[in-house]
């Protein structure tokens, strides 16, 4: 089994398992029980995740679109989450294949494990026979604790990584955002596109979105635009394109962002017969500055309308001035609530 690790000592440790696509509002009451639980066993707080996601391999046929990528799970695990520490599994038809004993002893020949905490349906391992029931007989037999805890539910219904993709794919960005715990976001460089926003006097920014990430359905979005403040450029081009947030204590900025407010549009640009799908964002109230090549973090706030052809392009910069000024209004209510 590989697995990569921000863990340097053979320090005990606490861990909860799982995919953790999103790091919504469920997850982060699983790790809030980890630290507390690392805290009484003198231990440090610590998540357990696969790379890539499991029904990649298990469930190959589905097109399985994720919410955030892997350098986005292990940010937003500190700072929403507050764990620092993360064990990534190589998740390959191998490790599908073991059974949870095996698979848990993998984990305590390789770490000092004292404890975990784990949602009430959580299962592990080949034909998912790790169950809560099997966890605690485990944990009696190796001196592990195991805490299983409810899932979170808001509206009556449990938050869940598939309930989310599912708003995220109806451009539902407002629902998504309460049950994440924050705005859907879309991090990456800014590239070079055909000047056309520039020619309508609403100048973008271009970003490409990451393989196998999901981004919100077509159409017109507000949202902030958050713009990494340049570094060396070596920092600049080895570093991944990720919003950091703050530090856990939330006391310092790890990386400072500039915060905007934008418009965003999702789509083809069906009134210039485009094919390819572009994200554009265009920030509100500032001189035209040249964001090429800088990273950008996009978090998504409401969805203005969906995607549409225009009769012509006087149409089309009359329907985008309508956009900015929603956008605009809305941001600045989101601001003060």
């Amino acid at each position: 089994m590989h697995y990569s690790t921000t863990l340097t000592g053979t320090e005990p440790i606490v861990i909860t398992i799982g995919n953790f696509d999103g790091i919504h509002k469920g997850h982060q009451g699983l790790m809030r029980e980890v630290r507390t639980l690392a805290e009484k066993l003198n231990s440090r707080p610590v998540f357990v995740t696969f790379q890539p996601h499991v029904l990649k391999v298990l469930r190959p046929e589905i097109d399985l679109r994720c919410l955030t990528t892997l350098d986005e799970k292990l940010a937003l695990a500190r700072i929403y989450g507050g764990i620092a520490d993360s064990i990534v599994i190589e998740f390959t038809p191998e490790v599908a294949a073991m059974s949870a004993t095996a698979f848990l002893d993998t984990l305590r020949a390789q770490f000092d494990l004292r404890g975990m905490v784990v949602g009430e349906n959580f299962s592990l391992g080949h034909n998912r026979m790790g169950n809560v029931a099997f966890l605690q007989e485990y944990g009696k037999q190796h001196n592990i604790k195991v805490q299983p805890i409810q899932l979170e539910e808001i509206q009556y219904q449990k938050v869940s990584s598939t309930r989310i993709r599912n708003q995220v794919s109806a451009g539902n960005v407002a629902e998504a955002r309460k049950l994440l715990g924050y705005p859907v976001m879309l991090n990456g460089r800014v590239v070079r596109g055909d000047q056309r926003g520039r020619l309508l006097g609403f100048p973008t920014a271009n970003l490409i979105p990451p393989a196998d990430k999901l981004i919100p359905a077509n159409g017109v979005y507000a949202a902030r635009v958050l713009v990494k403040q340049k570094q060396a450029q070596s920092d600049v081009v080895h570093s991944p394109c990720v919003y950091t947030g703050a530090s856990i204590d939330g006391n310092e900025t790890l990386e400072q962002w500039d915060t905007y407010n934008g418009a965003v549009n999702i789509g083809v640009r069906p009134t210039f017969d485009g094919q390819k799908l572009l994200v554009e964002a265009h920030v509100l109230d500032v001189e035209e500055v040249d964001l090429y090549d800088q990273c950008i973090s996009i978090h998504f706030i409401e969805r203005l309308r969906s995607e549409q052809r225009f009769a012509g392009i006087e149409a089309l910069k009359a329907q985008i001035a309508e956009d900015v000024r929603k956008a605009r209004l809305l941001l600045q209510k989101d601001g003060h609530e």
